[in-house]
């Protein structure tokens, strides 16, 4: 059965979900509320196109447990923007990890899927799609209800929002919510998804492909079978991120070679991976952090 209306879209998150339980508690606001300035901020289109530049020094960031239990993290116009276990959103200082909530308390229960695009938090909740500003917490429903139920995957790129279901079906969604369905049955078998330097990104039974979403035109990337450990998977400008089941760090550069940075197993603990003003955050045992 087609999902959603017949010009409907979706795409997969590319975070690691934490389903552990917990929250924030208050904290003092920021000093710097507004939005980031426009020279370290994350492209508008898809937060991990900023140039990201890593070696493996790592730091934590805010207080012991804070983020213990958090559901989901995306890192967008200069801030960290959180959902906690109750559905509170969070914006956070990256400088400081001081955050305060945004909009009304329990606004993102049931989130599914968390993505940054355009400066507007796009969220999968009970199978709806919905936009949010994050500057004001307002949302509003986007496109057909309960038509991304079967989304798997999501992810933005310039200004569209592409997403996967479990059959392998690709679509895509416009800022209106108007979908379309990309590709019947192409992407099956497909665990992690990212976009970086204007193509889609997919681990599909283990082996990493690249797309051209306009064309379809794919390509192998590496080995096959070489991605099969991977748990989480982050585009930023000309690397994929990635974090094996060892929880070891990897860059990967558009022709499948990996680099290892840092120590090997130093994100065994990792629930949630993305990128912000060229550094990796992570949380890690309840706690934040970001590597640089």
């Amino acid at each position: 059965m087609i999902k959603r209306a017949s010009t409907v879209i979706a795409f997969a998150s590319l975070m690691i979900v934490c389903s552990a339980c917990g929250s924030k508690t208050p904290a003092p606001a920021t000093s710097n509320s507004s939005t980031g300035n426009s020279a370290t901020t994350n492209s508008s289109s898809n937060p991990g196109t900023t140039a990201v530049t890593v070696t493996g020094k790592w730091e934590q960031v805010g207080k012991e447990g804070e983020w213990k239990g958090t559901i989901d993290i995306v890192g967008m116009d200069g801030f960290l923007w959180s959902v906690e276990p109750d559905g509170s959103l969070y914006k956070t200082d990256p400088a400081t990890g001081n955050y305060t909530q945004v909009g009304d308390k329990g606004s993102f229960q049931k989130l599914k899927l968390f993505e940054g695009m355009d400066h507007m938090l796009w969220t999968v909740e009970g199978g709806t799609l919905y936009k949010t500003d994050p500057n004001t917490g307002k949302w509003e429903q986007s496109g057909e209800g309960g038509g991304w139920a079967r989304t798997i995957a999501m992810v933005g790129m310039n200004g569209i929002l592409y997403s996967i279901e479990p059959d392998g079906s690709l679509w895509k969604t416009d800022k209106t919510g108007n979908d379309i369905l990309v590709d019947k049955g192409g992407f099956k078998g497909c665990t992690e998804l990212a976009a970086m330097d204007g193509k889609l990104w997919t681990i599909e039974n283990g082996t990493l492909y690249k797309t051209e979403p306009a064309s379809l035109k794919w390509e192998q990337v590496g080995k096959e079978g070489d991605f099969a450990n991977v748990t989480a998977m982050q585009g930023a400008d000309k690397f994929l991120w990635i974090i094996d089941k060892e929880g070891t760090l990897y860059r990967v550069d558009q022709n499948g070679a990996s680099t290892v940075l840092g120590e090997k197993g130093r994100y065994g603990q990792t629930t949630i991976l993305t990128t912000l003003n060229g550094k990796l955050w992570t949380v890690e045992g309840g706690n934040l952090y970001k590597t640089s």
